[in-house]
């Protein structure tokens, strides 16, 4: 079976996009530099997902418990916590419990 190849001179639809935006002489992105997010002074430290600390994980949990410990979490308004800080304290306990035994 032959793989298809490209017409001649045409682009992928997501090429084609910036490509068009970069030439566009109408377009006011293409004009002007795009600016960048910086936080706030005295805004928020950023989160989890952009400290190089955390590592984005997946896990299976059954979904009744999962809803209950979001439900207690929710609930508790003094602990600040969300699921991800319960698992990390979890584990971090574990961890801690295996290297003592």
């Amino acid at each position: 079976m032959a793989a298809r190849s490209k017409a001649p001179g045409r682009l992928k639809h997501s090429e084609a996009t910036v490509a068009e935006a970069q030439t566009d002489t109408h377009n006011p992105a293409a004009q002007q530099p795009r600016a960048v997010a910086t936080p706030a002074p005295g805004g928020s430290r950023g989160g989890k997902r952009s400290d190089p600390a955390y590592s984005p994980t997946t896990f299976f949990v059954r979904k009744e418990t999962k809803k209950k410990a979001a439900r207690i979490l929710l609930d508790d308004a003094h602990a600040g916590k969300d699921l991800s800080d319960l698992v990390e304290e979890l584990l971090s306990e574990w961890v801690s419990k295996q290297a003592n035994v």
